[in-house]
């Protein structure tokens, strides 16, 4: 019922906007789809390159495998396949959450404060609490980002000096709820269609960092297939495989090896989240076999400690060896291309824009906390503090390393590191308390190591990096995951007590937590319905083919207008009418823009696809990718049959599009050519208005 409510909802968005292209805000979802084209077409792996005729991806390709299985083995059409995925890997996301979450409550049933009295009564169903807040805060809910949009856009809307009038700002906000749909809220907010989903996801101000803040509803809502998004469902898988280890207490070679196989399908789904999954997994192993007892064998007798640790070190390297090995042929053919960090010497992360995005998770996350930090003065005797003598030297220590880690920060001007780096520490010290569930425990730890990714962005960042704009979101989207399930399980392990706190501490945890959700369900409707509604092609009917935009839409580039119904039925045709993978070329231009639309489309090789990302994926030779774009141009402006006979050659083409882009992009005689030599060099297959199809003679 959870799965098919969540696959319902982002089918009906995706029902209101299908669209695999936009003119303002396209995303990456036209390199996505002419991927994902190229996998199910490819007879061999690693499959053939789209985007580089002649070379394969050398991408993280390995999540459009495995949404591509089920396209294959069904027989759906891909263009409906896509917003079929969608809605299916959101659903799995809301159910991974709630599953990791429901069980980490069920692993804690047994603590002490739970014993004592039954606090548990009213809330039976707690693991439901938890489940469902899970699924929520994963990708049902969106950061502060849309409270932060209307704060300040009442600021500039409001009185002289930027005075908010109180009596103003609720009959402006349902009027922007009411506008969104028809587009008008610019009149009611200083905000245009599409802001209200995008804005949100950069809440760090603008900069020569690029900060990206995506969080996975706004991953959903934008609708890029691409590696982070399909890289969820794995993490999710991963974190619950830990959380069954920490549950059995014990790790067979069936453990290890279905634990290698989920946290391994992550290098070739998206690389950087194996380097935080894979050590979640180890010390989830490690804690189990180290809590778990261990038989003597044989007249050897060694200490115990030693046998745990050498049971400890085979199986996290049996795990990681695995993991590793599994997806060797992978390896063996990626060819990474940013393989180093170095220090972020831009901008910090302003404290401001860090509880933005953050401030939700971290409200109910401290108060759990101070409870549990509450309850564990309470239960433990003075009499005992005298145990920690023997630590002495090392409590001051780590006291002595924390005071030095937060002058660094400071002195590095981190301000976000005089909140993160405390809650990191405060988790770690609880984590040591005797006696906490395990699955306590394993939440301090999740929550810590989320706070430690969201500090480490801020001292380090990839090299060749677009500022940081990929290590922020790529390692908040980790950290978002992270704290999502941390969140849900405190909440609800915190509800039984909240009846037992003073009035006031309560009324302000649930009255917070109750105005932070409605701020993080304010983006939910609000940039579910900017997004419907942002379409560069209005009237279109419901539909759930993601290229039927095209019938109707109308675009301008290169001072041209261009009706797309014409490229539509081109498409159509060469999607049934050509058979295998052969090459072909077609107009090259800049990121984002509407070239590259038959290979986008078809999944047929082109000659080249965007430049740039071209150039990041093969970054031991981007003078290749640079020589391709400007030999296309080359191809269709000369005049010289012999140059364009060689191009076709050199590249092997096997067909050739000359439509209303072609046309805009490379006017003037290179393109009577075409029609010249048609029925001697080439012949055209395919013609319908100023759009021609050639194929090339053997």
């Amino acid at each position: 019922a959870l799965f098919l409510a969540f696959f319902v909802l982002d089918l009906l968005i995706r029902l209101g906007n299908p669209d695999l292209w936009h003119p303002a805000r396209g995303g990456e979802r036209p390199m996505d789809f002419s991927y994902f084209n190229a996998v199910i077409k490819s007879s061999v792996f690693p499959p053939y390159d789209p985007w580089f005729a002649g070379g394969y991806i050398n991408y993280y390709y390995y999540g459009f495998v495995l949404v591509a299985m089920p396209v294959k083995l069904l027989g759906i059409v891909p263009s409906l396949a896509y917003n079929f995925i969608l809605p299916t890997l959101y659903a799995m996301v809301a159910l991974g959450a709630f599953c990791i979450a429901w069980n980490l409550l069920d692993a804690g049933k047994g603590s002490r404060e739970g014993t004592q009295r039954d606090a548990w009564a009213p809330f039976r169903d707690s693991r439901f609490v938890a489940g469902l807040l899970a699924a929520g805060l994963m990708v049902a809910l969106g950061n502060l980002g849309t409270v932060r949009m209307l704060y300040r856009g009442l600021q500039q809307m409001g009185a002289p000096g930027g005075i908010i009038d109180p009596a103003n700002i609720l009959q402006r906000l349902i009027w922007v709820v009411q506008g969104l749909g028809r587009g008008i809220q610019g009149q009611l907010l200083p905000y245009g269609r599409g802001d209200w989903y995008w804005i949100p996801s950069r809440v760090i101000p603008p900069g020569p960092g690029n900060e990206i803040t995506e969080f996975p509803l706004f991953t959903f809502l934008y609708s890029d297939l691409h590696a982070h998004m399909l890289a969820i469902p794995l993490a999710l898988l991963a974190l619950a495989w830990a959380v069954g280890v920490l549950r059995s207490g014990r790790a067979s070679w069936l453990t290890l090896l279905v634990g290698a196989v989920v946290i391994g399908a992550l290098y070739p789904t998206n690389l950087s989240d194996i380097f935080t999954y894979l050590p979640i997994g180890c010390a989830a192993l490690a804690y189990a076999l180290w809590r778990a007892p261990v038989a003597a064998r044989g007249r050897l007798e060694m200490p115990t400690w030693v046998r745990k640790v050498a049971l400890i070190v085979g199986a996290a390297a049996a795990l990681t060896a695995l993991a590793y090995v599994l997806y060797e042929p992978y390896r063996q053919a990626y060819s990474q291309g940013y393989r180093a960090v170095e220090a972020w010497i831009g901008p910090p992360t302003p404290f401001w824009s860090y509880l933005t995005h953050w401030g939700l998770f971290l409200f109910i996350l401290a108060f759990w906390l101070s409870w549990e930090t509450r309850q564990w003065l309470a239960y433990t005797p003075a009499a005992s503090l005298r145990k920690l003598r023997p630590y002495q030297v090392l409590i001051e220590a780590a006291i002595a390393a924390f005071l030095v880690a937060l002058l660094y920060l400071a002195y590095r001007g981190v301000q976000i590191g005089w909140l993160a780096l405390p809650l990191a520490a405060w988790a770690a010290v609880l984590s040591l308390r005797p006696g906490i569930p395990d699955a306590k425990r394993f939440v301090l730890f999740l929550m810590g190591t989320a706070l430690l990714i969201s500090i480490g962005v801020e001292l380090l960042v990839v090299r060749g990096d677009i500022g940081r704009m990929n290590t922020v979101f790529k390692f908040y989207l980790q950290g978002w995951i992270l704290l999502s399930v941390s969140a849900a399980a405190a909440f609800a392990w915190l509800l039984p007590d909240v009846w037992l706190w003073w009035s006031g501490w309560r009324n302000l945890f649930l009255a917070g937590t109750g105005l932070l959700l409605a701020g993080a369900a304010f983006f939910t409707v609000s940039a579910s319905v900017d997004k419907i509604s942002d379409r560069m092609a209005q009237g279109v009917p419901l539909t759930l083919d993601s290229m039927d935009f095209m019938r109707y839409a109308r675009y301008a580039d290169y001072d041209v207008q261009m009706d797309l119904s014409a490229d539509y039925r081109a498409i159509r045709w060469m999607q049934d009418s050509v058979q295998g993978s052969p090459v072909i070329v077609e107009a090259n231009c800049p990121e984002y823009h509407w070239c590259t639309r038959f290979t986008i489309y078809t999944g047929l090789p082109g000659v080249v696809g965007w430049n740039w990302h071209q150039r990041q994926q093969r970054t031991t030779m981007p003078q290749l990718v640079e020589q391709r774009v400007s030999e296309i141009a080359a191809f269709y402006n000369a005049s010289d049959i012999n140059a364009s006979v060689e191009f076709l050659r050199r590249y092997n083409v096997n067909y050739i599009v000359v439509g209303q882009m072609e046309r805009a992009a490379y006017p003037g005689p290179g393109l009577e050519k075409f029609n010249a030599y048609n029925g001697r060099l080439w012949d055209a297959v395919y013609q319908s208005g100023d759009t021609s199809i050639y194929q090339v003679r053997p």
